[in-house]
Order: structure tokens, then C-alpha cells, then sequence
């Protein structure tokens, strides 16, 4: 048992349990460091359990302790802001680290109080003077003597609707407004608002894929239910998709080599889509992936592209993560990848003449908005003005990609954003160039789809044009909120 001097003396410490001491690291490095949680986490728990006696249940808690601290930053600090007399920017980052776990522990979990206060001390002890472990040990019994409908007349009386939302779905108000513009731009209700923002809290599905010519869903299906010993679905959105119930998928012979992958269902849809849309006469042979970084749907591309003789250019600016779909994509022939800035790929004397692709794909840098419930804190690392210049780029990657698409043949855009100007308004300026027409991408994605997706007639729409876009909701597909536009080059 190890001892600490305090001011008061010395005292015995009882050691913090490992589940929220491994938490509290992973947090800490995210929320203080700006390290990724999808990252970090998986390489704590892979240590631990090298290191002794951490089982199943221990990473389980540890996984909601720091996914679900994440998510619900927003409100926490809502919450704690009503217990500390300072602004919560003046805290130590350590100190807001552990009262934003503890009082996710409070709140959100089936943690007794006195356990959640009590064991969150216990690491504050090992990182904290005497002082600043007092101060988490009084916020955290304030919030506890603080009753749940106290909490909820204080959030019925903030003013702003959208404010008032983003305190209780835990989103920046900014992001509330704009999923409430991305609803309207999409064609859909803005009455869904509070199920979109919901579901980014929702914990997501494992979902993989089965990479086409190398493994068949039935295959991968089997292999997750002997291996894993889970319960297993097959895809509604992908036909190349398998959902898991439980389990880690890295323990996959497939996952391993490559003949799988984890990838979400609108993702495995956005690629289908891109490979099935008709062309207006030539060949098929030339496909360019212009983003392709890490490789998820360039992999696909390939597979497609084996299957019927075509040939994959993946292009991804970051040498690293060219690397990445290099080993992603490693067990096809169909497939070359180079690194280069996709806004002056191609073109001059280079091996990619301008006008010569059959198809282009560009999966976008974007603001991530439809994968928060995967990378919950990018939630709170993007501003508005993140948007406006990620929408600069955006633009760039798509004039480049419409001069490289040959006539007749199609461009895909695809963002993991509905945001209204990464998605649609993009779309309408390419439209008004002249160069290109929309085809109807709700159409494809049912032609691609195990079943119709049941897509609203009025949503994906662009007043005075024939063809429609496809924007994807958690809510209404359980995928992330994939947009998908098929653009067809006059």
C-alpha cells in the first residue's frame, strides 16, 4: 500500500481500481492532448491485458467510461458549471478531466453514488495534491445532493431551443443548427431533430465487410459466429455487410489478412453506388479514387474493379496513409496507389491525362458530423470555420476530379457530413458549371441495396433539376450520415 504526503499529514492511500485509472489516462490524453479516443483506447486496454488480470467486464467499463464521459462532455459541464463558482476553462485539465468522469459515472451509469465519488478520488489521489483532490471530492457530493428534476426545470428554462438541445443531446449549438438546416436542405422534417441528435449517443454497431473476390458474406458470417462466439446479422443497407452483436472483431483470421474489414454499412453503400452507376457509352477500365486515405472504400473499389476487369488509381495526399491503403488493400492486382494533392492530380504529361477516367470517386475531407457517434469528441474539436474552409477544399477536389472524369463518364461525391454546404450546396455549384448532371443516386442505392431504403419521395431533391442526391441518417438507416451524390459528366 503506498503512501503520499498531504498537508494534513500522511495518510493511507487506497490504490485506484484499474478500469477508471486506464480511463482517466485515455481521457486525459484526449481531451487535454488532443490525442484520438479510437486510438488510444484500444492501445490501453491491448497493454493491460499484456500486463495482468484485466478481464472482459473490466474493458467493457472502461470503454463506456471514456466513450460515454465523451459524448456527453456538453452536458457534463453543463451540469458541473452549476457546482463550481469559476469558469471550468480556469480548472487544472486534469481536475476537469476526473469531475467530468465521475459525474458521467454519476449521472449515466449504474454506479452507486458513493462508489462513483469515492473510486473517482482514489485516482485523483495518484495525480493530484490534497487540494485539488478535495475540490473533485466537493463537486462531485454537490451534484449528488442535486436531484434529477432540479437538473430538469434548470434546462426547461434555457431561452434558445437549439441551446437547449445541445445541452441535453450534448452537442456545440452550433452543430444543432446546422443537422436542423441539413434536415430542411435534405428534404426532410425538421421534427426528426431530436432522433438525429439521439442517435449520435447511441453506442454503434461493429459492423464489417466482406471485401468482394476475396471473401463471400456467408463466409464471414460463419467465421464471426465460431470465432467470436456472438450472435451475427447480415446487412440491410450493404449486401457485403456483417453486423456483430459482441466481440472483437481483430481476432478475425480475416480481419488479420485482409479479407475483411470493419467498415459502416453506408460506407460499404457509398462505394457500391460509385461502381454500379451506368456510364454513357466507352469503357470501364479507368477508375480513380482522389481521397482514398485510410482505404476502406478504395478497397472495395478494387474488389469491384477485379471482378470486372477495371483498374483502381487510389491517390491520398499523406504519404502515411497512402501506406495504409497499400496495406488495406494488399491482396489486390487491380489496384495502384499513389500520394500526390488531389486538387492538381493528373493532368500535363502525367500517367493520368485529364478526361480519362470512366470513373472518379471523392470521399471528401469533411467536419465528420456523421460520425460522431463513432469519434465522439470531434464534436468538440470542430467550429464553424472549420466548415468554411474544409468546404474551400472540397470545392477544389471537385473541380479537379469533374476535368478528370472523361464525357459519359460518372464522378461520386460522398462526405461522412450532412451539412448543408458540404453536401448539397456543393452538388448545386457543380450543377450550375454546366459540366455535369445529377443522376438519381436514391435509385442506385436501392438498386444496390439488400432491400429498398424506403427514402421519402420529396428528400435528395434539387429544385429545377431531374436526378436526386441520397443523404443517410442514423436514425432512419442505423449507418453513419453517409451524403452520396452520382454526377454524370456531359
Amino acid at each position: 500500500m503506498s503512501e503520499r504526503k498531504y498537508a494534513d499529514g500522511y495518510r493511507k492511500l487506497r490504490p485506484a481500481d484499474e478500469p477508471r485509472r486506464i480511463a482517466y489516462e485515455v481521457l486525459y490524453e484526449v481531451c487535454a492532448q488532443g490525442a484520438f479516443a479510437n486510438i488510444m483506447l484500444p492501445k490501453a486496454l491491448r497493454r493491460v491485458r499484456r500486463e495482468g488480470n484485466f478481464s472482459d467486464r473490466d474493458a467493457a467499463f472502461t470503454s463506456e467510461l471514456v466513450h460515454g464521459t465523451l459524448r456527453a462532455i456538453g452536458r457534463l459541464d453543463w451540469v458541473i458549471a452549476r457546482h463550481v463558482n469559476r469558469p471550468l476553462v480556469d480548472l487544472d485539465p486534469r481536475v476537469l478531466v476526473l469531475v467530468r468522469m465521475g459525474a458521467h459515472q454519476l449521472l449515466d451509469m449504474r454506479v452507486p453514488d458513493h462508489a462513483a465519488v469515492s473510486a473517482t478520488v482514489d485516482v485523483a489521489r495518484e495525480h493530484l495534491t490534497d487540494g485539488p483532490v478535495r475540490f473533485v471530492n466537493a463537486v462531485l457530493r454537490s451534484i449528488t445532493r442535486e436531484s434529477s428534476d432540479e437538473r430538469e426545470a434548470a434546462m426547461a428554462a434555457i431561452a434558445d431551443e437549439d441551446e437547449a438541445l445541445g445541452v441535453r443531446y450534448s452537442h456545440p449549438t452550433w452543430m444543432v443548427r446546422a443537422f436542423r438546416e441539413a434536415l430542411a436542405a435534405h428534404g426532410y422534417s425538421t421534427d426528426e431533430l431530436e432522433d438525429v441528435l439521439a442517435a449520435d449517443n447511441e453506442v454503434p454497431t461493429v459492423t464489417l465487410v466482406a471485401r468482394p473476390s476475396l471473401m463471400s458474406i456467408d463466409e464471414l458470417a460463419d467465421e464471426a459466429e465460431d470465432i467470436l462466439d456472438t450472435r451475427v446479422a447480415l446487412g440491410a443497407i450493404s449486401p457485403r455487410a456483417v453486423l456483430l452483436e459482441s466481440g472483437d472483431p481483430a481476432r478475425l483470421p480475416s480481419i488479420r489478412d485482409g479479407r475483411s474489414g470493419a467498415q459502416d454499412e453506408g460506407s460499404q453503400l457509398a462505394a457500391l453506388i460509385a461502381a454500379h452507376a451506368p456510364l454513357d457509352g466507352g469503357a470501364d477500365e479507368r477508375w480513380l479514387d482522389l481521397c482514398a486515405g485510410p482505404g476502406g472504400k478504395a478497397a472495395m473499389l478494387a474488389g469491384l474493379a477485379q471482378e470486372r476487369g477495371a483498374r483502381v488509381t487510389a491517390n491520398e495526399v499523406h504519404p502515411h496513409r497512402a501506406r495504409l491503403i497499400e496495406r488495406t488493400t494488399r491482396l489486390y492486382d487491380s489496384i495502384e496507389v499513389v500520394s500526390g494533392d488531389g486538387r492538381s492530380f493528373g493532368g500535363g504529361r502525367s500517367a493520368w491525362p485529364l478526361a480519362s477516367f470512366d470513373r472518379v470517386v471523392v470521399d471528401a475531407p469533411c467536419s465528420g458530423m456523421g460520425s460522431l457517434r463513432r469519434r465522439p469528441e470531434s464534436r468538440w474539436n470542430r467550429t464553424p470555420a472549420d466548415v468554411e474552409e474544409l468546404t474551400k477544399l472540397q470545392a477544389e477536389l471537385l473541380d479537379r476530379a469533374v476535368a478528370l472524369t472523361r464525357p459519359g463518364g460518372v464522378l461520386t461525391y460522398i462526405t461522412c457530413s450532412p451539412h448543408a454546404a458540404e453536401t448539397r450546396d456543393q452538388v448545386a455549384r457543380l450543377l450550375e458549371g454546366g459540366d455535369v448532371d445529377l443522376c438519381d443516386t436514391v435509385a442506385l442505392a436501392d438498386e444496390c441495396a439488400p432491400f429498398p431504403l424506403g427514402v421519402p419521395d420529396a428528400a435528395g431533391r434539387l429544385s429545377g433539376v431531374a436526378g436526386r442526391t441520397l443523404q443517410l441518417w442514423d436514425h432512419r438507416f442505423g449507418t453513419d450520415l453517409m451524403f452520396v451524390a452520382c454526377l454524370r459528366r456531359r
